[in-house]
């Protein structure tokens, strides 16, 4: 049995199966080889002699137990149309795509979760629901000419937490929807001010005489 054998994540019905059939990030992320076995091989790059996996077009095979792998192969088996998956191979391996399919709505066989496992993939879900909520959030508060994102640009707001609540006030008509909603913004917000960062409160005129002051 060769190495790249050891992990497998198996199509269970009727669903695409052609080799390559993949999303176009990872086309761009791979390297593929139809050599050096069966199948196609995925290479992270051009010189290494080993895939990180191999797709046999109705199962994929891999070596490895790394978690970015693993949620390659899921994505390619949500591009595919898989709604079921088989799982074999090592218990890390097993319990790790157990985790990131179920997250991702595939039903999964091969792998018997315990407690843990189960409060694991609450957790990851939630944490999925609060950077969906927050993408939205992002999307409706660029529409306005905000950003909410205060890593990417500084809000121009003195409260964007009252912006926020604004935008969901008249968007979000589900009252439970408005409060995960406002939950992940506020999360969002005092994890960046915990890790240091601030709100700059100032009018881009006054920002930009402060920037020259500092230049001189």
């Amino acid at each position: 049995m060769a190495a790249e054998d050891l992990n497998t994540l198996k199509a269970t019905g009727r669903r695409s199966t052609a080799k390559g059939d993949i999303p176009e990030d990872l086309k761009r992320r791979y390297f593929l080889d139809g050599r050096g076995g069966p199948g196609l091989g995925y290479y992270a790059d051009a010189t290494i002699p080993t895939p990180a996996f191999r797709d046999r077009g109705d199962r994929l095979v891999t070596s490895r137990t790394e978690p970015h792998v693993i949620r390659h192969l899921t994505a390619i088996a949500r591009h595919r149309g898989w709604t079921k998956v088989t799982l074999t191979g090592e218990p890390a391996f097993r319990r790790e795509a157990w985790l990131v399919a179920r997250a991702e709505g595939l039903e999964v066989r091969g792998y018997k979760p315990t407690a843990r496992d189960a409060q694991d993939l609450e957790r990851r879900l939630e944490h999925q629901r609060r950077r969906e909520a927050w993408e939205t959030l992002g999307r409706e508060l660029e529409a306005k000419g905000e950003n909410p994102d205060p890593n990417r640009h500084r809000v121009k707001t003195a409260a964007p937490l009252r912006a926020v609540e604004a935008v969901v006030a008249t968007r979000i008509v589900d009252p439970a929807v408005q409060s995960r909603m406002l939950e992940a913004a506020r999360a969002r917000v005092a994890g960046w001010l915990e890790r240091g960062g601030r709100f700059d409160e100032r009018e881009p005129r006054q920002q930009a005489r402060v920037g020259r002051e500092r230049g001189r």
